[in-house]
């Protein structure tokens, strides 16, 4: 079966469960708008819609999607998302609650933009209980078919289940003409799954969670187009554009079908979380998640590799609390996540203390793993973020001493077991954090 097949469908799947996807149309195509009103149609009685956007992406698609409507007959509205503080908007509880005040009403809601627009037209038409489709303008994240809303609520980065959109239009010299940097991202966002995927494996071999090798394999038959020449991303090839963000769209399918991030967001993403969490409480204006995450997912794998060369490992108990100093305002809503996952660990450990359940789980987690070279590899060959001193941060560059804070804590902020906590227990973090910092990000 391939991707395509699946829009709208539902099926058995080898993991026991039957799979749904919300999302029915994906048009990539230089007539993907002109689709949009006979879609649009088909979901509600009345068209009347609310396009959403912020003043950049409302002059490169909303405009076009508002002559496309109105050219339909349709009511058609439009709420422009304000700039904050001179800087892009952000998904956060302030930004929605100003939305569900000021912007008016419709029977359908159209994103015009990519991954804040994206989640805040989500999350209100979530909230209004109503229907959504979005307008991409870059290949820049993998939310688009999501029903993950990435927001930051009480200054927690957290992830909440809305709604999928019905369908996903694009056209694609809009996306291969979109800002570089956004294009980078969303390598630096996709590029994440090998090691998101192990993340997940670790924990259906510890505590016999649910695990998906179906939606893990969704996007391999895209992946070679990327990953095998990465300099045809930094050329904006129209074949290597596509081939991303379709691969960006079936990680969304992913998350949506099994319910879970797990399939494109491990310990890698945590580390971007952290990092923004941080800025914001610092008054910084941080860099776009791909980019973090492309770094993470950098350190990530070296991890995996570090510690699947430990024969015998001993194993140490995660701390029991969070680093009060570095959460700061935000310790105890942080405290209440990681304590969560106390419990798990200490299971985690029995279980590998047993010299055969290492050696099988090392034997597992190999096989969907990249190595750190290759990622690193592409992300360098494709210009994308692939070092500390790519991150922004505000005017700045981030620095090695701030981001060993970030990568030391990043655990913390969530329940999930992952890479992060595996590296604390076996003994390589906190305290051979800065040579794999320094090995494969310093340059």
């Amino acid at each position: 079966m391939k991707p395509s097949d699946l829009l709208g469908k539902s099926f058995d799947c080898e993991c026991g469960r039957r799979h749904t996807v919300p999302t029915e149309h994906l048009y990539y195509s230089s007539s993907a708008v002109d689709r949009l009103p006979e879609v649009a149609r088909q979901y509600v009685a009345q068209p009347e819609y609310l396009i959403m956007a912020d003043e950049r992406t409302y002059e490169i698609a909303g405009h076009l999607v508002e002559e496309a409507l109105k050219n339909d007959g349709a009511t058609v509205k439009c709420f422009i998302v304000p700039d904050r503080e001179g800087e892009s908007p952000i998904t956060d509880d302030e930004t929605r609650d100003f939305i569900l005040g000021q912007a008016p009403t419709a029977e359908l809601y159209i994103a015009a933009g990519s991954g804040v627009i994206n989640d805040l037209t989500k999350w209100i038409a979530f909230e209004r209980k109503k229907p959504f489709l979005t307008v991409a303008t870059a290949a820049s994240m993998n939310g688009y078919a999501s029903s993950n809303v990435s927001a930051t609520i009480n200054g927690l980065k957290v992830l909440f289940q809305a709604q999928a959109c019905k369908g996903v239009f694009a056209i694609p010299d809009v996306i291969e003409n979109a800002p570089f940097d956004l294009t980078a991202s969303g390598l630096g966002d996709v590029i994440a799954k090998p090691v998101s995927s192990a993340d997940w494996k670790l924990n259906q071999y510890l505590f016999d969670e649910y695990y998906c090798q179906f939606s893990v394999d969704l996007l391999k038959d895209l992946e070679s187009v990327y990953l095998e020449q990465p300099d045809k991303i930094k050329k904006r090839d129209g074949e290597a554009i596509q081939a991303l963000f379709e691969a960006l769209f079936y990680s969304s399918v992913a998350m949506t079908i099994t319910g879970t991030s797990a399939p494109a967001s491990g310990g890698e993403h945590l580390f971007s979380h952290t990092l923004d969490m941080i800025s914001t409480l610092e008054g910084n204006q941080h860099d776009f998640h791909g980019r973090q995450v492309g770094l993470g997912s950098i350190l990530s794998a070296a991890l995996y590799e570090k510690i699947l060369t430990i024969e015998a490992p001993e194993f140490t108990k995660l701390p029991s609390e969070v680093d009060k100093v570095f959460w700061g305002p935000l310790t105890s809503i942080v405290q209440g996540k990681y304590q969560e996952k106390i419990p798990k660990s200490e299971l985690a450990a029995r279980k590998l203390s047993r010299s055969e359940n290492w050696d099988s789980l090392r034997v597992i987690l190999k096989q969907n793993l990249l190595p750190a070279q290759k990622i690193k590899n592409c992300l360098k060959q494709a210009g994308a973020a692939h070092r500390i001193n790519d991150i922004r941060l505000k005017d700045n560059r981030l620095k090695t001493e701030k981001l060993l804070q970030i990568w030391k804590n990043a655990n913390q902020m969530r329940e999930r077991f992952n890479i992060l906590d595996l590296a604390i227990m076996v003994g390589i973090m906190p305290g051979q954090a800065e040579d794999v910092v320094n090995e494969w990000v310093k340059d």
